[in-house]
């Protein structure tokens, strides 16, 4: 579910931000009066007692100077005076704080309480460290300080229902060793894995046949677990291929020392080939280009922040002395190499942008991309690749493969020869010494704040899980997921399946034309549920060798990297395998998949609590009904509304009806846009609209098969959905994932999304004095 290791802004940049509209001048500052009456509006269900002349003192003649604008100082002193009994974070709280704020503008006579206040959690500053005391205040700034105090308090659903729902899980939750965050999402993980643990163990207890799926689990997870052998190998195996990179003297030799340790390795080619589904003709396979391509996400480049330059150079410096570099050129050449990836990173695509198919696919002939890159042979790359047949070639971000081409000329030979060695050694690295695996630990560490590492058998089980997926999911899949489970899910997704196209037809911005279309999307969508229908085996022919017997976890994961690159070439230009799964069917997610009209549930995620049998039905509706809908309302958001019922990219919609569809998107990336996570750091609402439309769509559909109930219990179908999205990280980890992932913040996609529906205003009493509340012409919907 995660690619590659990413960076994030440093958490000093993200403690200095303010809260959203200090710079807003032009709103209207409050009085110390206006900001006394809308403390003493929403202190009732916190500290009832409260009064008026306890929040807002005189001077020493008595004079409150009520009609004067309240400075920022005296509002947050008056807020700490209507909150006087804010508990001591914990816990997640006291994770997400960080190190607290220090002032150097705050007058002796306010300083104990801001001291509170900071310690709290309910107050940050600017870079330089000052607060701005004697600034004014408007309502929305005064807003998000109090909010901050009511999640802190957590204990009134109609302001922060997220937080009342999960305070005591998230007070309790602890974050396990080398783990970025813990959730609904890691327990589940956490007792699959234990699951598979011990199949693993009783496969190795038990006698094996040579050649059997049993002796390959055994052998590649002893190999896994034998760390001795690989330290004493150290980088020996790819000793040669380093060599031969440094050896070169052209961009040819140097294509044609990264190919000859592809052949050898089965990775190590400088430039991203892949062969998938054609998204314009999504029943034949077709041949996709990436160019160069930098390690870290485009924010880690573009941001600017000192620090995350640093530790990212750091690394790179750390992996080059591993190959034999000394300390001063390892560094000299980290720093170039930094360069070249932030000019590629610079050039390319937004995060957002890279699954949409108007951006992604910019079809190329075989003439084009071969004259886009004249420093080298692309004719003899594309043979000794075994992609030679393409005559047409999907490059998907021009921005960075037109950058590659700029760049890949002689005088970068040097730097591309150091790009060339990290991503060797990135790659293989895993399976050498234990050295690669303390400097991936210092990096998380650093970028972070990861505590601790997992132990050698987590390490064992991830990787073999990773390489032994299909014959393991068939062991877990036959203890622990049966075909009535599997037959109930499948009559769950269509009962909601059924659902989406009566609300289709209801709707009143889109015309019958359109409708029409829409609900043959529906009716073609293929369900995948639990389990394949047919089990692939695609180590059938993979040798596994113990390193008793000569063998090495290098070799072995070799072997198996041969096995499906070896596949993956036989399939360019044949007809796509849409039987195929993309996940391993112990994996704690679900998908869709735009290319096959398809909505892929694995066992891994159909357990408590998203799926319990003994749970009431209104909670497993909150939950796995919820993210079966999600997963639906995906063939219709900004992203799959691009395809038609057989996976193609065709326009299907009237100009009328998608010029209304863009108008809405648009109100939704502003719904979720600037939604504070935690203090400093927002939601991204045009880089999560994708998913916030799956989530509108998955609860309008889900909140609709409830209705149809017996008096159905709103309370236990909300209270499922906040639960299944209860998740504790660090600062630094929050403020990373805000620039990077697709999904809103999980307390934003519970408490934003549940504020559009009247059912839960209803089931909580919620009006217009609650901070849950959106006022009705500010609700969006689409689906």
């Amino acid at each position: 579910m995660k690619k590659a290791t990413k960076l994030l802004l440093a958490s000093s940049l993200l403690l200095s931000a303010l809260p959203a509209g200090l710079t807003q001048a032009e709103e209207a500052p409050l009085t110390r009066a206006q900001v006394v009456d809308y403390l003493l509006g929403i202190t009732d269900d916190y500290a009832p007692n409260v009064t008026k002349s306890d929040i807002l003192k005189g001077d020493a003649a008595g004079n409150t100077a009520e009609t004067r604008s309240v400075s920022r100082i005296e509002a947050l002193i008056m807020l700490g005076r209507a909150f006087p009994n804010l508990p001591t974070p914990t816990g997640n709280d006291l994770r997400q704080i960080g190190t607290p704020a220090a002032f150097s503008d705050i007058p002796n006579w306010a300083q104990t309480e801001l001291k509170r206040l900071a310690q709290a959690g309910i107050v940050n500053g600017t870079s330089e460290g000052k607060l701005g005391s004697s600034d004014p205040v408007t309502l929305e700034q005064l807003e998000i300080f109090a909010h901050r105090a009511m999640a802190l308090e957590g204990s009134n659903p109609r302001d922060d229902y997220y937080e009342y729902i999960n305070k005591d899980w998230l007070n309790k939750a602890t974050i396990d060793a080398g783990e970025m965050s813990n959730g609904v999402f890691n327990e589940l993980a956490a007792a699959n894995d234990k699951h598979l643990s011990e199949i693993i163990k009783q496969i190795a207890a038990s006698p094996q046949t040579s050649g059997s799926m049993e002796q390959k689990i055994a052998d590649f997870y002893s190999n896994a677990l034998d760390v001795e052998h690989r330290n004493k190998q150290g980088i020996e195996p790819i000793k040669a291929d380093l060599k031969a990179i440094d050896a070169a003297t052209t961009i040819q030799q140097l294509m044609d020392a990264t190919l000859d340790t592809e052949k050898k390795l089965a990775t190590g080619s400088l430039l991203g080939f892949s062969v998938m589904g054609d998204a314009k003709n999504s029943s034949m396979n077709i041949l996709y280009f990436g160019g160069l391509s930098p390690m870290l996400d485009k924010n880690s480049y573009t941001s600017g922040d000192a620090k995350t330059q640093e530790a990212y150079i750091q690394y790179l410096a750390g992996l080059l002395k591993l190959a034999g570099s000394d300390e001063q050129n390892a560094q000299k050449q980290a720093k170039a190499m930094f360069a070249l990836e932030k000019e590629l990173a610079t050039a390319g695509m937004d995060p957002q942008d890279q699954s949409d198919v108007t951006k992604y696919y910019n079809p190329y002939t075989r003439a084009q991309l071969k004259a886009l890159f004249p420093t080298f042979d692309m004719d003899k790359m594309l043979q000794q690749l075994g992609l030679d047949k393409a005559d047409k070639v999907i490059v998907m971000d021009v921005g960075m493969a037109k950058k590659s081409a700029e760049l890949l000329t002689n005088n970068n030979l040097d730097t591309l020869k150091t790009y060339a060695k990290v991503m060797l050694l990135g790659s293989v690295g895993g399976a050498l010494s234990e050295d690669f695996e303390k400097l991936d630990q210092d990096f998380q560490a650093k970028m972070y704040g990861v505590e601790g590492e997992k132990t050698r058998q987590q390490k064992a089980l991830a990787l073999t899980q990773s390489v032994m997926s299909d014959d393991l999911g068939k062991m877990f899949t036959d203890r622990y997921f049966s075909p009535e489970a599997k037959q109930d899910v499948e009559k769950m997704v269509q009962q909601f399946i059924d659902v989406y196209k009566q609300r289709i037809q209801k709707l009143d911005w889109m015309s019958e034309t359109t409708k029409a279309k829409a609900i043959k999307k529906l009716d073609t969508m293929k369900v995948k549920v639990g389990y394949p229908d047919k089990w692939e085996d695609s180590l059938k022919n993979v040798q596994i060798v113990s390193v008793k017997n000569g063998g090495s976890l290098l070799d072995n994961i070799v072997a198996v990297n041969k096995a499906a690159n070896a596949k993956i070439v036989a399939s360019l230009g044949q007809p796509v395998d849409k039987t195929v799964w993309g996940l391993s069917v112990y994996t704690v997610n679900a998908y869709y998949s735009p290319l096959n009209n398809e909505i892929v549930f694995p066992a891994g995620i159909l357990q408590a609590p998203f799926y319990d049998i003994k749970a009431k039905p209104e909670a497993n509706l909150g939950a796995i009904g919820m993210v079966i809908a999600h997963e639906i309302s995906h063939a219709f958001d900004n992203l799959g509304a691009s395809y038609d019922e057989n996976g193609n990219a065709v326009d299907w919609w009237t100009e009328e009806d998608y010029k209304q569809f863009q108008q809405k998107l648009q109100r939704v990336v502003q719904y979720y846009d600037g939604v504070e996570i935690l203090p400093g750091v927002t939601n991204n609402g045009a880089l999560t609209v994708s998913e916030n439309v799956a989530d509108l769509g998955g609860m309008a559909a889900s909140l609709q098969v409830l209705a149809q109930m017996p008096n159905p219990d709103y309370k236990a179908y909300f209270e499922g959905y906040a639960t299944i999205w209860r998740m504790t990280m660090n600062r630094e980890v929050a403020a990373y994932y805000s620039t990077i992932d697709t999904h809103s913040a999980n307390k934003v996609r519970v408490n934003r999304t549940i504020g559009n529906f009247p059912q839960f205003y209803e089931a909580y009493g919620v009006t217009d004095k609650d901070a849950m509340y959106v006022a009705p012409e500010d609700r969006v919907s689409i689906w």
